[in-house]
């Protein structure tokens, strides 16, 4: 499936803050949340968890609430260790519209990546949902 997908502000700022253990203190990128519209959204490096992309709004039932991200990892694109995957299944517990997914922080108040789909996904209750994700940091 195409999508739009980017590196958003905040989470830039937070992981900076992440690595150089500077004050405030920073948690990491442990959560998933799915976004919810009546149409596709763009990706923006603007967007927050308090303002997502366009006029999409965060899940808070139906199995797409922001929740524990099944896997986090690192990987390889372009220098070692440069990569972070992360992988997560969704499950509907009702019919509910999909049109992306941010990644957020422990406390749930910062997007790290943002990803909006290129079209929504109907999910109706016992629907699942594969998130299979990763950030380079290394941009060669």
């Amino acid at each position: 499936m195409a999508q739009s997908e980017t590196v958003t502000n905040s989470g830039i700022a937070e992981w900076v803050i992440l690595m150089s253990d500077t004050t405030p203190a920073a948690t990491a990128m442990t959560k998933i949340v799915a976004l919810s519209d009546t149409e596709a959204c763009t990706a923006a490096a603007a967007s927050t968890f308090a303002n997502p992309a366009d006029d999409a709004v965060h899940h808070t039932e139906g199995g797409l609430s922001i929740v524990a991200i099944d896997t986090v990892a690192q990987d390889t694109t372009n220098t070692a260790g440069d990569t972070i995957t992360f992988d997560h299944v969704f499950t509907a517990t009702a019919t509910k519209n999909v049109t992306g997914i941010h990644t957020c922080n422990d406390d749930g108040d910062v997007t790290f990546v943002e990803c909006c789909f290129n079209a929504v996904v109907a999910m109706e209750s016992g629907d699942t949902l594969t998130i299979d994700g990763s950030v380079t940091v290394d941009q060669a």
